[in-house]
Order: structure tokens, then C-alpha cells, then sequence
């Protein structure tokens, strides 16, 4: 291989950005990872000149100008718009390379994205803690779609369902605790499915009252009640047409519109309020509920007939604390949600990881989300690594034995010393096993049982097994 050749292979192979300035800031070489950075072909990058950049609005500041005018190696923080439009921040670095003179006759320039610089620096601090790695990496496994974080098996299952399930029209009940993520699995299906160029029509059933509910689903007609439109309005179930109407918390719906409902869905005409003719609509109706409709059923709250109508195909959300494989990769990915938005590069430390694995999350995703958002927002503007999240901001993140109090041991011991066939290893099997069902019993989880006893949560779950606890 010729020296050209090799070097230019080398090149390309890098992750990062490089390209190569003359003395009067041409572009005179670029390597293959700044190519699809910034989204165009070599020969429209060769016509370019550093000095030009800013004045034609490509960067907020010229790292490769700045460094042929100071002489000098310089590291900023810059702007780029690509010439399709796309915006990202960047690291960039400019190194004058000089003659035997002392003249600058190039200048080679290093760029990383900052959130691709980000997610590497984040990988490398778990990769420092293999068990922590272990939780969201998995084995040999089917990666889940870009929009749904599932590494644990009940989400896998799920989304494997869900998959089926958005290709066909049946009506599906989305089950689960509030904030585990019934929303986002409603979109899921709606833009894996043959209706996803149509709209998603949203509405919480809980949000408005009942009259206005009523206007809201079916629409109304011109003076149709009192503070109605002239112009008449259109309901949701109309705009739903050829698409998806999502119903949240459908066990607020009324019992009056609950029959309403159920005439739509099994005749699937519509007629607004104060209307005479009815019109044929056709869309795909989810729906979702954070209580037990059956329960709901026999106190007489909701109508049977519609719940056996809605439920054609259950689907639960298991709740954060039984899916705790999803927990790391979630708050990963709101970290880089948050750090966009706000404009600050943060990456969490190991520390960090173990107060969310601790905690039991009642409120799920949601609240995890909003643990993550307030995290990037108080940490320090200047500081990169968060090493641990307040303690009222996790709600028993942090346990120790000054803040729970120490274990206590109540019972006597199953073996003693006065027994003709004593042996020391059964009574410290006796004794580490009273000691682990006490903590199992106090702090409810393995994770948080684990933190108060020193111990990996591993070595908690496997004496549990062990013991049968």
C-alpha cells in the first residue's frame, strides 16, 4: 500500500472529525467521519475556506481562522449548520503545524460532536463497573426501535407484542401504573402501524368535565349550547378519522358518554351535539387506565358491555421497580433529552447509578424523568460529571445506617450451642439468613436491601434464591 494511500485509510477510520487547512485557510483534506458529520460530499468540502464560515452563517466561530491568526493551538466550543439545514455543537481543536520559518503552513483541525463526545465519556465511566454495564447490555438480543427503551425481558416481550398488535385495527387497553409509560407505547403502535401517515388524536378523559368532554369527543353544531362556536366545531373521533384516537384515563370517562362510546365503537357513526344526520367515521381507537376496569365494573362505575368492547387485546406496562434493566438506559436517554435542552454536557457517575437502582420509583418513568431534568438543571453549570443526586431529591436513594437506623434482630436463633450436633456453618447460615429476610422485609427490594448491607445486589439475589426468601 502506498504511503498516501495508508494514511488516508487511517484517516477514515477515525471517529473523530479531521480535515486539514492551507496557510491562507483552504480546505485541502477531510476524512470520512467529518464528511458525515456535517452531511456533505468531499468535493463541495475542498471548495470551502475557513474565513468564509462565519460570514455565511456555517459556524458560530472559526477555530481554523482563529488559529491562523493566533499562531497558535486553540480548543472551542462552537455552533455548525450544515448545508442540510441540521444544527449540532462541537468540539473542535486547530493545530498550526510550521515551517522551518516559523510560518504557519497548515492547520490540522480535530471536531467531535458534543453529545457523540458525551456518550462516549458516559460509556467509558460504566465500563469502569462491569456489573453496572451487565444491567442494560444484555446478552445476544433483538435491539428495541430507537423511540422505546426496552433492555428488560418484560418490556422485550412487550414491544415483541406490540409489534403484532400495530398492524392490525384491533382495539387495545393499555394497563399500568400512572407514569409507566402508556402514552408512549399509544404512539408506539399507532407509528408502527399501517395508519401512521394519519394523526394520533389525544385526549385525557380525566382533564376536562363532563359537558365538556362530551363537546370535545363528538363536536358540536352551530348554537348547539350556550358559549358554543358559530361556526360549529368538529370532534376528536371526527379528526380521528383515518387515523388513531387514544383515550386516556378512560376510567374517568362518565357513565352518560360511556354509552356513547360504545354505540360509536360498534356502529362506527357520529353525530355532534345539537346535529340531525350522522357521518361514517373510520380510525383505530387505544385506550388506557391506570385503575382495574373490572374492579370498576363490579362497583358499578363502568359499563361491562364497554369493557368487554375495549379489552379485545390487554396490554400491561409492568411498573420502573420490576423492570429495573430499563432504569440506567431511561436516564441516559433523558440525560441527552435534557443536556440538548438545556445546553449543558453531563454524564452521571457510578454513584449517581446506584442511588437510582435503589430507589423504588412509585412515580415510574415519569418520575424518573423529571429526577433527570432537575439533576441536569442544578448541577453546576461548569461541571460535566454529576456524582450524586441530593437526598431529597431520591426519595431513599441514599441509605445508611444513620438515616434508617440499625437492623434490628428479634427472635431467638434456630440453632444453639447446646444442640448434641452443633455445627458452625449451619448456625452462620441460620444467622445470615435471618439477617437478609429482616432487610428484605424492611427495605423491600434486593437493590435497596444490598446498599444498607454492603453488599453487591447480586450476591443479595443469589442467598434469596438460595434461602428461598
Amino acid at each position: 500500500m502506498e504511503q498516501n494511500s495508508f494514511w488516508e485509510v487511517a484517516f477514515d477510520n477515525l471517529s473523530q472529525g479531521i480535515y486539514i487547512l492551507d496557510h491562507a485557510g483552504n480546505y485541502i483534506y477531510c476524512n470520512r467521519a467529518f464528511l458525515d458529520m456535517v452531511e456533505a460530499d468531499r468535493e463541495d468540502i475542498l471548495q470551502l475556506n475557513t474565513f468564509q464560515l462565519v460570514p455565511e452563517g456555517q459556524v458560530s466561530k472559526s477555530v481554523g481562522a482563529s488559529a491562523l491568526e493566533q499562531k497558535q493551538q486553540l480548543t472551542i466550543i462552537n455552533t455548525v449548520v450544515t448545508p442540510k439545514g441540521l444544527r449540532y455543537r462541537q468540539l473542535a481543536t486547530a493545530t498550526p503545524i510550521f515551517d522551518n520559518m516559523g510560518d504557519v503552513v497548515y492547520v490540522l483541525v480535530e471536531t467531535t460532536r458534543l453529545e457523540e463526545m458525551t456518550r462516549r465519556y458516559q460509556t467509558a465511566l460504566l465500563v469502569e463497573d462491569s456489573s453496572c454495564v451487565d444491567l442494560y447490555t444484555g446478552a445476544s438480543v433483538t435491539p428495541a426501535p430507537a423511540e422505546v427503551v426496552a433492555e428488560s425481558p418484560a418490556m422485550r416481550t412487550l414491544l415483541a407484542l406490540a409489534g403484532h398488535l400495530a398492524q392490525v385495527d384491533a382495539t387495545v387497553l393499555l394497563t399500568g401504573e400512572t407514569g409507566a409509560g402508556k402514552e408512549v407505547l399509544a404512539q408506539y403502535l399507532h407509528s408502527h402501524s399501517p395508519r401512521s401517515n394519519r394523526e394520533l388524536v389525544e385526549i385525557n378523559c380525566a382533564a376536562l368535565p363532563e359537558n365538556l368532554l362530551e363537546a370535545e369527543l363528538f363536536g358540536y353544531e352551530r348554537g348547539a349550547f350556550t358559549g358554543a362556536l358559530n361556526t360549529g366545531r368538529p370532534g376528536l373521533v371526527e379528526r380521528a378519522d383515518g387515523g388513531t384516537l387514544f383515550l386516556d384515563e378512560i376510567n374517568s370517562l362518565p357513565l352518560a358518554l360511556q354509552g356513547k362510546l360504545l354505540r360509536l365503537l360498534e356502529s362506527r357513526r357520529s353525530k355532534r351535539l345539537g346535529a340531525v344526520t350522522e357521518q361514517t367515521l373510520d380510525f383505530r381507537l387505544l385506550c388506557a387506565t391506570n385503575q382495574d376496569l373490572k374492579a370498576l365494573v363490579d362497583a358499578g362505575r363502568f359499563r361491562a358491555d364497554l369493557y368487554y368492547r375495549l379489552s379485545v387485546v390487554p396490554l400491561n406496562l409492568p411498573p420502573l421497580r420490576e423492570r429495573r434493566e430499563d432504569i440506567i438506559p431511561l436516564a441516559l436517554r433523558f440525560l441527552e433529552q435534557f443536556g440538548q435542552k438545556y445546553g449543558r454536557t453531563k454524564v452521571f457517575t457510578q454513584g449517581v447509578f446506584d442511588q437510582l437502582l435503589a430507589y423504588d420509583w412509585p412515580g415510574n418513568v415519569r418520575e424518573l424523568r423529571n429526577v433527570v431534568e432537575r439533576l441536569v438543571i442544578t448541577s453546576s453549570a461548569g461541571t460535566v460529571e454529576i456524582y450524586q443526586a441530593p437526598d431529597n431529591l431520591i426519595s431513599g436513594g441514599s441509605l445508611t445506617p444513620a438515616a434508617v437506623g440499625e437492623l434490628p434482630l428479634s427472635g431467638e436463633w434456630p440453632v444453639s450451642m447446646e444442640d448434641a450436633e452443633f455445627s458452625l456453618s449451619a448456625y452462620l447460615e441460620q444467622c445470615e439468613r435471618a439477617v437478609l429476610a429482616q432487610a428484605l422485609r424492611r427495605f423491600g427490594s434486593t437493590y435497596r436491601a444490598a446498599k444498607y448491607l454492603g453488599v453487591n445486589q447480586s450476591t443479595v439475589a443469589r442467598k434469596k434464591q438460595k434461602y428461598g426468601l
